[in-house]
């Protein structure tokens, strides 16, 4: 005898508008990097959308932070020591295609549905192509040859043999073609972020030219999903602050929420949750994502001009608390810097948002370890968190 599994629905159920437009947010919902629900738990900070692990740390901007023995498959990426064993790249690479077969399924169901409008089918098919186009881009990123899956893949022994950057190409710029500039949603992919994420692919296969020309029309004439032409905040730390998420310096954001029902906050940044100052900081855990001293010096500035030097500025260091205790005294430095540096790093005696002056060792899980400062741009400040809850 055989019986329908319960909280299970068969493709024919949701091929109409409702349930692709359903699938179509599973497959955004991916952006994060997490996955939690219907049992299955996959990724984190392994597979952060961010990136902070094989970007800012394997890059040289940050230190993985915390201590040696807490998440220890970080340091050898930190160190260019990874073997393909590793933990976080299983993570990973299973987080970026789960992506691919949620968008893959977007565009296998709607074939099917008899109730959506050639408009509304374009632009379904436009944001799922985007979205996949995304996936296997994070995969090319991350190891070059990959397989490319679409959604008329049967057989899941795909080889990888060939460069997909033609495929990734295709998506992207079909999703440019095709979008809206408007969207009825925020976090919704539109004309223009498809165009930047097009021009990105093309740069990063070093055509220039073609990039630059894609470049320029998002800069000259470009609009957000609300419609809003893009351009420069007031200010730098209205990029990190929740108030003004979704602005007009937004290309396209990846879009978390809180007190949803979903359990332990998981829609809420999960892959973020350990780059949080240690001990009695914000947050309360977990000190990870600890900015380096190289990323510090780069904001050194000349004291006449006031720009950076970018090919000495390591030849001085910025002043640190490094091997001090918060209860011994100490002054920062009084030299010129750049003012953004103090929204991108915690450092001592510098106030940190609006949570007081930055103690120093108190808010570091071991110095000797991952240096003496703390991450500040996905931090909330206290009004924040006191008039949202988040």
């Amino acid at each position: 005898m055989e019986r329908t599994p319960k909280g299970a629905l068969d493709e024919n159920t949701l091929a109409n508008k409702k349930g692709v437009e359903a699938l179509l947010i599973g497959a955004y919902s991916v952006l994060d990097g997490f996955i939690d629900g219907g049992g299955i738990f996959l990724g984190g900070w392994p597979s952060a959308g961010s990136n902070w692990v094989y970007g800012s740390v394997a890059g040289g901007d940050a230190h993985k932070g915390t201590d040696g023995g807490d998440q220890p498959d970080i340091n050898p990426i930190e160190r260019f020591e990874s073997t393909p064993n590793n933990s976080y790249y299983n993570t990973k690479w299973s987080v970026v295609y789960e992506g691919v077969t949620r968008s893959n399924s977007v565009l296998k169901v709607m074939a099917n549905a008899t109730d959506i409008s050639a408009a509304d089918v374009t632009r379904i098919t436009a944001e799922a192509r985007f979205l996949r186009g995304h996936y296997h881009f994070e995969a090319k990123k991350m190891w070059n040859k990959v397989p490319y899956i679409d959604e008329k893949v049967t057989d899941f022994k795909v080889p990888n043999d060939k460069d997909i950057w033609p495929q990734i190409e295709a998506d992207l710029k079909f999703a440019y073609d095709n979008l809206p500039e408007v969207m009825d949603a925020k976090g919704r992919v539109n004309k223009w972020a498809a165009a930047a994420l097009y021009a990105k692919a093309l740069l990063y296969q070093k055509k220039f030219a073609e990039a630059k020309a894609v470049f320029d029309l998002v800069y000259s004439t470009g609009k957000n999903a609300q419609g809003q032409k893009y351009a420069l905040l007031a200010k730098f730390h209205g990029n990190f602050n929740a108030e003004t998420e979704n602005s007009t310096e937004s290309v396209f954001a990846v879009q978390y929420s809180v007190n949803d029902g979903a359990p332990d906050a998981a829609n809420g940044g999960w892959g973020e949750v350990l780059n949080f100052p240690y001990n009695s900081g914000p947050g309360g855990c977990c000190g990870f994502f600890q900015p380096s001293q190289d990323l510090v010096n780069s904001f050194q500035v000349d004291a006449v001009t006031g720009l950076p030097n970018p090919d000495n500025y390591n030849a001085t260091e910025v002043k640190n608390d490094a091997g001090l205790a918060s209860a011994q005294p100490f002054t920062p430095t009084t030299a010129p810097l750049d003012a953004r540096l103090d929204w991108t790093v915690g450092r001592r005696g510098v106030p940190y948002l609006d949570h007081g002056k930055h103690p120093g060792d108190d808010w570091v899980r071991l110095q000797s370890y991952g240096g003496p400062y703390s991450p500040i741009k996905n931090v909330f400040t206290k009004a924040e968190k006191d008039k949202t809850g988040r």
